[in-house]
């Protein structure tokens, strides 16, 4: 008799869980090639802020550079620099300068040259 009682109330467990079923419905996947807009535009700019911590040309470039013998410069040797040589003539400039200034005009062998970082 309790046998009977225990395969029964097995039946009546199955069959509750399965009479509650439904559809489970799973999101469309992500197509795998993004739309690609040919001409974007911007309806409100404000939408996107631009901030600016400099004002333009905040940060002057070098127009007349001063040099000095290797000799006579204090650099350490693991210092970086950027160098330039042409036509047998070589300068560096060190970088600890050019994180200040960016950029530096200059003429090596008669040829205007553009020094930037």
């Amino acid at each position: 008799m309790m046998r009977l009682v225990v395969i029964l109330a097995g039946i009546v467990l199955f069959l509750v869980a399965c009479a509650g079923k439904t559809a489970v419905s799973y999101p469309q996947p992500i197509p795998a090639t993004p739309t690609i807009a040919t001409n974007p535009r911007i309806d409100d700019p404000t939408e996107y802020p631009f901030r600016q911590w400099a004002r333009n040309d905040a940060i002057p470039p070098i127009y007349k550079p001063e040099f000095a013998p290797a000799t006579a410069v204090n650099l350490q040797n693991d210092e970086l620099i950027m160098g330039i040589s042409l036509q047998g003539q070589a300068k560096a400039y060190p970088v600890t300068v050019l994180q200040f200034r960016e950029m530096v005009n200059d003429e090596l062998a008669g040829i205007p040259i553009l020094v930037t970082w």
